[in-house]
């Protein structure tokens, strides 16, 4: 019988891998079309097949009558099987077709989504990246293309202008925080953008030559308490009279340089103060920002005796307004946006946020790496952030996108960034880390200038480089000078890069701060509780 037809064959043959008898004709046919012997995956050609002789032949029987209903019955069930069969095998293969199609469907949904994502974040960075390039241009804008108006800065203050005519024109009650923020920052911005075009050296400003006769003129011993010693921050008043001072000890303190005195301690902080900021400048009737290790950042106002009939009746003081709780980690810097009302904060968990001086949160970030330092650009669109692992970072905050990552550390160690400062003339910036300062050139994204420990001279040759790291780095008002501080206070001139002096400030300098708009003093306060103030002879 045939395997396949189920009947005698008329020319059978025999299979050489199975040794099963098929219809030669049929067998033909069915490898012809699938390569493999019916009813089995083996491979079969015609040289596998075995004719077999028969003697007499086989006589083909004769077709089954369907003259009776039995014969009827076993037709139209064969058939009825086969339509089942064929129907089952379309329904595996409907099924099988359909879910290879859901899936390149949803393949290709999910990559045009991700396309789009991606375009969309790189048009986003474009724009940003051009309203950085175009900030940093207005320093170096000639008058030619002033008159003209088709300078890069030009186009971006007429798009600055049309921002602000659409926010000007909705009522203050509809905008949300961040949005009011996002208008005055924009407002500030350009103000300062083209006040600084315009921008001359201040009156009396100290010349290269006196910096280099400079010594100390000044030293307080004994600030803060000796249980915890360390003075950790440093932030003078605008006239460099107050100097705003932040220790181990878990408290802020003013001291009154004329009158030598501590005139206020802030307490409330229950771990080290990692920064501590005057607003508007500072003064007796200005506000105070304090951030610490124990995750909190505090909003101090003035006390209504602070005057200066308050500060000789020894009635000073500040009381705590606000308490901030936005992040979760070490609070580690703090910076005040050029208008004013609002500051930036950063932790060691890598997040930072905006915040308004009325003690509300309005923007809140995030970064891959841990921060270190903070910084508003001088435009107050941008910030700089230092991070730990020896990066520095330009975040645009309206995006909240990293528009420049710079590798800040040639060093496989000692990779943080200690101190991070822009310059007044809105493009450079210093960073420092234990071994390295570095002094970037936003326009072109590199380096201008680096300085390292060894090549700094020293007062005296004993100075190890292991005990001098550098801590901080400060450009001055003008954007002439330069002062850096490690384990001495380093003086160096902007144009050229000139070292100017070397300041002995004691033991473990912290952090310094120029005292006035002309350039005539730098204060540096350190770990063993002292402050001292330099200036030319």
């Amino acid at each position: 019988m045939s395997v396949v037809s189920g009947e005698t064959p008329t020319e059978p043959v025999i299979s050489t891998k199975t040794g099963r008898v098929y219809e030669r004709r049929l067998l033909q046919k069915y490898i012809d079309e699938n390569g493999t012997e019916p009813q089995t995956d083996y491979r079969l050609s015609e040289d596998e097949i075995i004719a077999v002789h028969s003697e007499p032949p086989a006589v083909k029987p004769r077709p089954p009558t369907l003259t009776s209903i039995p014969a009827l019955l076993s037709t139209f069930q064969n058939e009825w099987d086969a339509l089942v069969l064929e129907t089952f095998t379309l329904k595996q293969q409907y099924q099988q077709v359909r879910q290879e199609l859901s899936q390149a469907l949803y393949q290709n949904d999910a990559a045009c989504r991700v396309v789009a994502r991606l375009m969309k974040e790189r048009d986003e960075a474009r724009e940003a990246l051009a309203m950085l390039q175009a900030h940093s241009a207005t320093v170096s804008t000639t008058p030619a293309s002033k008159t003209n108006g088709t300078s890069a800065g030009s186009k971006d203050m007429d798009v600055d202008s049309a921002e602000l005519d659409t926010a000007a024109g909705q009522p203050a009650d509809s905008q949300s925080p961040e949005e009011v923020y996002y208008t005055k920052a924009a407002e500030t911005s350009k103000v300062l953008s083209k006040a600084r075009v315009k921008r001359e050296t201040p009156a009396g400003l100290a010349s290269a030559d006196e910096w280099k006769t400079a010594s100390e003129k000044t030293l307080v011993e004994s600030l803060h308490t000796s249980t915890k010693p360390g003075i950790l921050t440093l932030c003078l008043d605008t006239t460099g009279s107050l100097a705003l001072t932040g220790g181990a000890d878990n408290h802020a303190e003013v001291y009154a340089r004329e009158d030598d005195r501590t005139i206020a301690t802030l307490k409330g902080h229950t771990k080290k103060i990692t920064a501590a900021l005057w607003v508007n400048g500072g003064g007796l009737d200005q506000r105070i920002v304090t951030a610490s290790a124990d995750k909190s950042i505090r909003i101090w106002n003035p006390k209504p005796a602070n005057t200066t009939e308050g500060a000789e009746a020894r009635s000073v003081g500040w009381t705590k307004a606000h308490i901030i709780k936005a992040h979760s980690t070490e609070v580690v810097d703090l910076s005040i946006h050029p208008c004013g009302e609002y500051f930036a904060s950063a932790a060691v968990d890598g997040t930072w946020a905006v915040h308004s001086l009325d003690g509300k949160t309005v923007i809140e970030g995030i970064i891959e790496s841990p921060i270190s330092q903070i910084s508003f650009h001088p435009d107050g669109m941008f910030l700089g952030i230092g991070t730990s692992d020896g990066f520095a970072k330009v975040v645009d905050v309206k995006q909240r996108q990293v528009l420049a990552t710079l590798d800040v550390s040639s060093e496989q160690e000692s990779k943080e960034v200690t101190g991070l400062h822009f310059s007044e003339n809105g493009y450079y910036f210093a960073t420092t880390t234990a071994r390295e300062v570095a002094i970037w050139d936003l326009r072109k994204q590199k380096r201008a200038h680096t300085w390292t420990v060894s090549d700094l001279p020293q007062e005296d040759s004993q100075t190890s480089d292991s005990g001098n790291a550098f801590v901080d780095a400060r450009f001055d008002y003008s954007g002439k000078y330069l002062a850096l501080a490690a384990s001495k206070v380093h003086i160096c001139k902007v144009k050229g890069w000139g070292h100017l002096s070397v300041l002995d400030a004691g033991n473990c300098v912290r952090a310094l701060s120029w005292a006035s708009n002309t350039s005539k003093e730098i204060v540096t306060v350190s770990m063993d509780n002292t402050l001292r103030s330099f200036g030319p002879a």
